[in-house]
């Protein structure tokens, strides 16, 4: 693999986008030595962008048209979304490995190389881990939200933790082939984590530093963060319902056998038989629960399964 597409959504960054470009450039060198990079093209999705986005990366595009290397601007009409701009530029890409960064500064185009050369034979997937990077400048309710998907993600997947929700990652374009279509919005990050890792695919991390964008942030935190929690169970659910649902109710059992011991505890100072139901149906429901709702994703699957075999069984 010799040539690399690093695709950069952008939408209103006209702040920003130059630096950016211009520092991944700049890692060309790098690249060649460090991972064996031979050709580096970079692609601007300049996603519906109402400011002088598109303006300053045509000017680069002039600047740098020199042989082994190359920087594209992609336009989509109106604003689609962080994954729809991405899945544009890797549909253009040319490359047989791609990689994606932000354009507002945040993550550091000079550690690509690392990313690179952390794709090894059977790798799949490359992420820039920010959460174990000391030097990182991620506000205290990011972090603590990106731990936490981190966290459930490992807890749904049985596989380490990972940064699921990182914007800085490598990979072989057959990896972005078998993995989609993912969501055209801020989920695409997360989705593909999820995807990869309940495939059973090899991904690894290099440790990053983050820093504080350049410009104003379009992230809404509340918003977004339930779009993503709701993106990794669905996520979840399509592929294991089972470990998701036994997961929950191994949660909703915790503070329920906690109240099935204090009614326990009352029925012995009471000696009323009523404690014994009590304790009973705290401590199973939450099994209950978690018992039907597994059955009823596995229901669910097999219904979505059956005409495909349905279909193939007359084709035959």
């Amino acid at each position: 693999m010799d040539k690399l597409s690093v695709v950069i959504p952008a939408w209103n960054e006209e702040e920003a986008i130059g630096r950016v470009v211009e520092r991944v450039l700049s890692a060309g060198d790098a690249l060649r030595q460090q991972a064996g990079i031979r050709e580096l093209e970079v692609l601007v999705v300049d996603d519906g962008s109402v400011d002088g986005t598109a303006r300053a990366v045509r000017r680069l595009a002039v600047r740098h048209g020199r042989p082994g290397t190359r920087v594209r601007l992609l336009q989509h009409g109106r604003n689609r979304g962080y994954g729809a701009a991405l899945q544009t530029g890797f549909r253009a890409a040319t490359g047989d490995l791609l990689a994606f960064l932000d354009a507002d500064c945040t993550y550091p185009p000079e550690h690509l190389p690392d990313l690179c050369s952390a794709l090894a034979p059977g790798t799949a997937l490359v992420l820039g881990d920010r959460l174990r990077s000391p030097s990182s400048r991620m506000p205290g309710l990011r972090r603590l939200g990106n731990r936490f998907y981190a966290a459930l993600v490992a807890l749904l997947t049985g596989r380490p933790a990972l940064d699921c929700c990182s914007g800085m990652r490598v990979m072989p374009a057959s990896t972005w082939r078998a993995l989609g279509p993912l969501p055209d919005g801020l989920d695409f990050t997360p989705a593909m984590t999820m995807r990869a890792l309940l495939a059973g695919l090899d991904v690894a991390q290099v440790v990053i530093p983050y820093h504080e964008r350049v410009g104003r942030s379009k992230l809404r935190v509340l918003y977004d963060g339930v779009r993503f929690l709701r993106t990794i169970l669905r996520e979840g659910q399509a592929c294991r319902p089972t470990r998701l649902w036994a997961t929950f109710g191994l949660l909703a059992a915790l503070p329920a056998l906690s109240l099935a011991v204090l009614a326990a505890a009352l029925h012995a100072a009471f000696r009323s038989p009523w404690g014994l139901w009590v304790t009973g149906a705290l401590a199973g429901a939450p099994w209950f629960v978690a018992a039907c709702s597994a059955l009823a994703g596995r229901a669910r699957l097999g219904l979505r399964a059956r005409p495909r075999a349905v279909e193939q069984e007359h084709a035959s």
